[in-house]
């Protein structure tokens, strides 16, 4: 690269012992005109974000032959052009910069090809981004920090280790996974939320713990009200059908926050659905929920629940502005209480928080386990259907989703949703976005903001329960505005109950076995311009858990 400077070292050892010199040198190389129009293009293999340790690669492509092609020229440059700095190879240098190295850190990578056409030397030259800070080059936001109050609970001092999973291929990003026990085994239902780098876990019947991606836990004080004693010793020989169905945070100062749970509440007779509110706490450097929980708002009717109605519950809650949330409930097996107008059963539902109450926004919804916004505002929401028929629904007032009058599936008896001629039309009720038949079936919801997964890019992560042939996994669906254009299916291996994703952009799965597993990307893998998907010489695994790679299969 003509005009810039550079340092040349060198080295001698003799009896005296080793002494070295340095001096600046300056190349004079004239200046080489750029390349014909549409003649010579650089083309980047491996996309950003750059990271040191790791290589680049970078392809030419050609309009028309050349005869000799010379030096490729890699060099580090501050981001206004100065202070420059030329990496040489061996070999007179390569289309592969096999390791950046760690002086590289907010350098601009830059690429120069020099070659020979019919007598004339022509260069062709690329900026490729910038190396470390890693979103830059992205223009994204980088992640935030954590919360203020936050620092205490970082650090790990809670009781066992969480285990490597290993490795999961994708389409387009390489997965490093390690997962960590809660407290306690095969069990429906359950939420959690991020909190402080972590992930804060309610179990199905109110128990509370705080997972750390670096696989530790700790219990935390206090627990979701739900008068299971109560319950249980009213149907002493039932199955609980009472549970968690989600949580959700609201920092108010530095070291506490308003937690938010849906759940059902035994009251002697009957089981309420109920969103209900407390205050979290951190104080030195442990989580405890005050045991002064409030009642927000209460599903009408009572129910009576029997046998697995009470999965049937929704739940899920989001913020709505300063003072309100939003709810998405189920219909809990009650008839057709999702079509009736005095009933909170199978319905969106906005909750003041400071008066508790209720207004119902939208109808005919089953059991809606996911429910998430994404960044134009529009409300997405997976149902969970009966025997085929799980939808992916856009949320909006007053709109009436059908059930329990119209499905794409069938009922478990195997008999149809309306007449032989109207049956899966869908007719007269608001048409899902998308719909699995058979199911799949599907849970969780969450918009992918892609600090963790820049390849999926505002895409929407949905969990899925289901067994081995069909479940077990994460569907990543790609859109294009309210349009799916494709579903991939990442294999997990068990039933994803919820999902959320971290500070850092990771994602953490809670599954119905009692675990929570941390994803994030295992190494810088790229997407080529022809679109396949290459390795990268992954070097980021998780660096206190590193899968075992002895035990991990090939793709």
């Amino acid at each position: 690269m003509s005009g810039l400077r550079y340092e040349v070292r060198a080295a001698s050892v003799n009896a005296g012992g080793r002494s070295e010199w340095s001096s600046p040198v300056l190349i004079t190389a004239p200046e080489l005109p750029p390349a014909p129009a549409d003649a010579i293009t650089l083309e980047i293999q491996t996309l950003p974000p750059f990271l040191t340790g790791e290589g680049v690669e970078v392809h030419v492509r050609r309009a028309w032959p050349i005869a000799r092609r010379s030096l490729y020229v890699w060099s580090l440059c501050d981001p206004d052009g100065s202070d420059c700095e030329l990496l040489f190879h061996p070999g007179g240098g390569s289309y592969r910069l096999e390791s950046i190295p760690d002086r590289g850190r907010g350098k601009v990578l830059s690429v120069q090809v020099d070659y020979d056409k019919d007598g004339a030397s022509y260069t062709a030259q690329s900026a490729l981004g910038l190396v470390n800070p890693r979103w830059s080059e992205f223009g994204r936001p980088l992640p935030p920090a954590l919360p203020a109050g936050c620092e205490a609970m970082t650090r790990s001092s809670g009781e066992g280790r969480g285990r490597a999973d290993g490795k999961i291929f994708t389409h387009s990003h390489l997965l490093g996974t390690l997962s960590v026990r809660v407290e306690w085994d095969e069990a429906r239902g359950g939420a959690l939320e991020a909190l402080c780098g972590g992930a804060l876990v309610a179990a199905p019947w109110g128990r509370m713990a705080f997972a750390r991606p670096d696989g530790s836990v700790e219990r935390v004080e206090g627990q979701v009200p739900m008068n299971l004693e109560g319950y249980r010793l009213r149907n002493p020989d039932s199955e609980v059908s009472l549970r968690v169905a989600d949580i959700l945070l609201k920092q108010r100062s530095e070291r506490s926050w308003d937690l938010f749970a849906t759940h059902h509440y035994f009251t002697g007779d009957c089981a309420r659905f109920r969103l209900s509110a407390t205050t979290l706490l951190l104080e030195d450097g442990r989580l405890s929920a005050s045991p002064s929980w409030r009642t927000l708002f209460d599903a009408e009717p009572c129910l009576h629940l029997a046998g697995d109605s009470g999965r049937l519950a929704g739940g899920r809650i989001l913020t709505d502005g300063p003072g309100q949330l939003l709810i998405v409930t189920g219909y809990h097996h009650q008839g057709n209480l999702a079509q009736d107008p005095e009933s909170h059963l199978g319905k969106l539902i906005r909750v003041d928080i400071e008066t508790g109450d209720a207004e119902i926004l939208a109808l005919g919804l089953r059991n809606p386990q996911g429910f998430a916004r994404d960044a134009d505002g529009s409300l997405w929401a997976t149902d969970h259907g009966p025997r085929g028929g799980d939808e992916l629904n856009l949320l909006e007032p007053g709109r009436d989703y059908g059930w329990p009058s119209v499905s794409y599936g069938v009922r478990y008896n195997h008999d149809l949703f309306g007449d032989e001629e109207t049956a899966g039309e869908h007719s007269g009720f608001a048409l899902p976005v998308f719909s699995w038949v058979p199911s799949v079936p599907v849970s969780a919801l969450i918009v992918n903001d892609e600090r963790g997964f820049p390849l999926w890019k505002d895409d929407l992560l949905i969990g899925v329960l289901g067994d081995e042939s069909n479940g077990h996994s994460i569907l990543r669906v790609r859109r294009v505005g309210t349009d799916v254009q494709y579903v991939e299916r990442i294999v997990l291996g068990y039933r994803v109950r919820d999902l959320t994703q971290l500070a850092d952009g990771g994602v953490a799965a809670l599954a119905d076995s009692g675990r929570v597993h941390f994803l994030a990307m295992y190494c810088n893998d790229y997407l080529s311009r022809s679109n396949l998907v290459h390795g990268a010489g992954c070097r980021r695994a998780y660096a206190a858990h590193p899968p075992d790679e002895g035990s991990l299969s090939a793709r």
